[in-house]
């Protein structure tokens, strides 16, 4: 099994975070891809917009042992059709988004496993999500000595990763940082779906 970096060309990426990623591949010579990771964060709208990208995720998934996506990767996913038919997470504030892909179901879950589709919910369930995919692809021993090796064992001091749980306060600031990307891609995928 091979883990690669891929993107439209091979030239370094900066990503959302000011972080220079370096691919190993551009979409042209991508090999085939057994896991496919689609990360979210940020603003995925140009992705979702970009038929290069969507046309590339699509023809990798449709040959991938597991099509995967963290946060809002899942809206990339479900814009190129393929978690029709299945369910599956998305970072909270983006669930009318997802709404806007009539043949995916969004699920509240941390952690989604629909068939060889396993999705994510927001930022924090990175974590979760990798190791949940360790133990799909290489087995629960890995995973058991990763989570062991990382000593992740959470414990929050505030009960508020969610939007059911969080302060009102909280939940009104999250939006308000959000709300303009979060309604910008709701526009731009209900136009489609109409």
């Amino acid at each position: 099994m091979r883990c690669s970096l891929s993107q439209k060309t091979s030239e370094p990426l900066l990503c959302y975070s000011s972080v220079y990623l370096t691919p190993q591949y551009g979409f042209d010579d991508c090999p085939d891809i057994d896991v496919l990771v689609v990360a979210g964060g940020g603003n995925v709208l140009a992705q979702i917009q970009d038929q290069d990208v969507i046309n590339f995720l699509r023809k990798a998934g449709e040959n991938a042992d597991y099509v995967t996506s963290v946060c809002t990767g899942s809206l990339i996913l479900a814009e190129t059709g393929l978690l029709d038919g299945h369910k599956a997470a998305t970072h909270w504030a983006f669930t009318e988004v997802m709404a806007n892909f009539p043949n995916a179901e969004q699920v509240d879950e941390r952690i989604c496993i629909s068939g060889n589709r396993i999705t994510g919910g927001g930022m924090t369930a990175g974590l979760d999500f990798a190791l949940t995919i360790v133990a799909q692809v290489i087995g629960e021993p890995v995973a058991h000595t990763m989570q062991l090796l990382l000593e992740y064992r959470p414990a929050p001091p505030f009960n508020s990763g969610g939007p059911e749980t969080a302060p009102e306060f909280a939940v009104e600031t999250v939006r308000g940082q959000v709300g303009q990307l979060a309604g910008d891609l709701f526009e731009y995928t209900k136009a489609k779906a109409a």
